[in-house]
């Protein structure tokens, strides 16, 4: 789709920018092409459409749904999570995707999560979402589990109630009362960024009487 392609395009511009610095290009044929206009995605996550996938996953990955709803953090940053990262006054996280840190304050709910999550076998384990041997899931691990859950929640005749796990990431803006709170959550530095492409719940307006 026109996501990959300029996830492609990026790639491909920074290849040739090395490669011309090192002079095994003359210039960079790349740097002209314009990245295609994506419209940012609407997909909105009901809480019943999460409770039916949430029915369907294993303990492990329902940990995992927990935590995306409840900090907004990325898929790669919550299975870079670790046991190290939860301080006394909340759970550390530096973003990969901005180099952004951030301190997650714990809450009663959070707090259960985690709990819960530190007392899944294998117990030696650093990482908080883990295989059963206590390995950190793969990029492509974790989503065969996300798959399965997906597809038991809604089979065959259903595809389109399915979503991705990325969307629990805007389900946690979309579901915060205050878009400042979900901006300083989701570690972005402008409210901007979160109101165009996190903020999918229609919002609510009074009539003029």
């Amino acid at each position: 789709g026109s996501v990959q392609a300029n996830h492609h395009l990026k790639t491909l511009k920074h290849v040739f920018k090395v490669a011309t610095e090192w002079g095994a290009v003359l210039s960079n044929p790349a740097r002209e092409v314009s990245k295609i206009k994506t419209k940012p995605r609407e997909r909105y996550v009901t809480d019943d459409e999460l409770a039916a996938v949430y029915a369907k996953a294993n303990q492990m990955i329902q940990v995992a749904i927990d935590l995306a709803v409840l900090t907004g953090l990325r898929r790669g940053d919550l299975l870079a999570l670790t046991k190290n990262q939860l301080k006394d006054d909340g759970v550390h996280v530096r973003t990969s995707k901005t180099g952004r840190g951030l301190i997650i304050e714990y809450t009663p709910e959070l707090s259960t999560v985690l709990e819960r999550a530190k007392l899944m076998k294998p117990h030696f384990r650093q990482p908080l979402i883990a295989t059963r041997a206590g390995k950190a899931f793969t990029g492509a691990g974790f989503a065969t589990l996300w798959r399965r859950a997906m597809v038991a929640a809604f089979p065959k005749g259903r595809e389109a109630d399915r979503f991705t796990f990325n969307d629990l990431r805007s389900k946690s803006a979309s579901d915060t009362a205050e878009l400042a709170e979900a901006s300083a959550r989701l570690g972005h530095t402008t409210t901007a960024v979160t109101k165009r492409h996190y903020i999918r719940k229609p919002a609510k307006v009074k009539p003029l009487r």
